[in-house]
């Protein structure tokens, strides 16, 4: 059997940093280690399996690097501190490096999923990321799909042989995963994403702060598209053509009106899209999740294009985004 490193960044041992840790250990594989990188801690560990160090005011890269840095396993087991495993989210993994005869999966990861207590913010901000007409493609973080190879996945839920990996930029705050399964294909693996390799991640505890971490994603992939430029990359900026053109179209109109014609139409087309696509279980989480998903296509939009002209801190010390 591989022994894995689970690597876990946080700020501090919080609560959601302890279910986390307790769901590791409770994983049912049996080599495997755990190494929680807090800023700072006084809590000490008796348990041969865990290991706390200390790493500063840090960003999660810098964080995730130190953790392969100390590592003992073959492979790296990457999960956010306010997620926790399936019971056999490893050996579901692991089943898949095992079956690769050719060596060719670099990394296996699936779906982060909203955990059953979330609070309604969190179920909203679940649903919205889960629309493909809001996330594309990355949809498939957010729920149970079929299983394929994929871009990207998120460092919240994978799993990457050691050959396979790469630093983390610790330049980025959150791109910094895109990145690190980008090097791992460039390499010659895959990324695959497996439906049963399941992590139960919360959201942001309000909208705005949903909304804030979008911002955050579109800003910072415009920065990672500056840096590792390749024209399958355009599809990240498919949300900022939307809003210059609803804006471009929506001034237009008051001069034009075969062009406030044409803008009513698509706009009209565009919610009832956004609307049928967020009908959930109820009246108020369905008007919750139409209204999120809207804002969502709009920050992360603006987003991008404030990444186009600016660029990362050249630092690893940050103040983390909040939860």
């Amino acid at each position: 059997m591989e022994k894995v490193s689970i690597i876990i960044p946080c700020r501090d041992i919080g609560s959601m940093a302890i279910d986390c840790i307790r769901a590791c250990l409770n994983l049912d594989y049996d080599d495997f280690e755990i190494i929680v990188l807090p800023d700072e801690t006084n809590k000490k560990s008796k348990n041969p399996k865990l290991k706390i160090i200390e790493t500063g005011k840090v960003k999660p890269s810098f964080k995730r690097n130190k953790g392969m840095e100390v590592a003992e396993g073959d492979f790296y087991a990457f999960i956010d501190d306010d997620a926790y495993p399936r019971k056999d989210w490893l050996k579901k993994a692991m089943n898949h490096f095992k079956n690769d005869y050719n060596k060719k999966i670099g990394i296996v990861g699936g779906p982060n999923l909203t955990p059953p207590d979330a609070n309604f913010a969190e179920k909203v901000s679940g649903y919205v990321s889960s629309n493909f007409w809001v996330s594309g493609p990355a949809n498939i973080r957010y729920k149970i799909s079929k299983n394929r190879y994929t871009e990207e996945l998120p460092s919240c839920n994978y799993i990457s042989r050691k050959e396979a990996s790469s630093e983390y930029d610790s330049c980025f705050l959150t791109a910094e995963d895109s990145r690190f399964c980008f090097i791992c294909r460039k390499r010659g693996y895959k990324v695959l994403y497996s439906k049963d390799v399941i992590v139960y991640h919360h959201r942001r505890k309000s909208l705005w702060k949903h909304l804030k971490q979008h911002y955050i994603f579109g800003r910072d992939i415009a920065w990672l598209t500056k840096k590792e430029f390749s024209f399958s990359m355009l599809f990240y900026a498919i949300m900022t053509l939307f809003v210059i053109g609803f804006l471009t179209g929506f001034i237009w109109s008051f001069f034009d009106s075969m062009i406030r014609m044409i803008f009513i139409y698509l706009l009209e087309f565009y919610l009832i899209v956004m609307l049928l696509t967020s009908l959930h279980e109820n009246v108020k989480t369905s008007f919750y999740v139409f209204i999120v998903s809207i804002e969502t296509h709009f920050v992360y939009g603006f987003g991008y294009l404030i990444g186009i002209f600016s660029g990362p801190e050249k630092t690893e010390k940050v103040i983390w985004n909040s939860r």
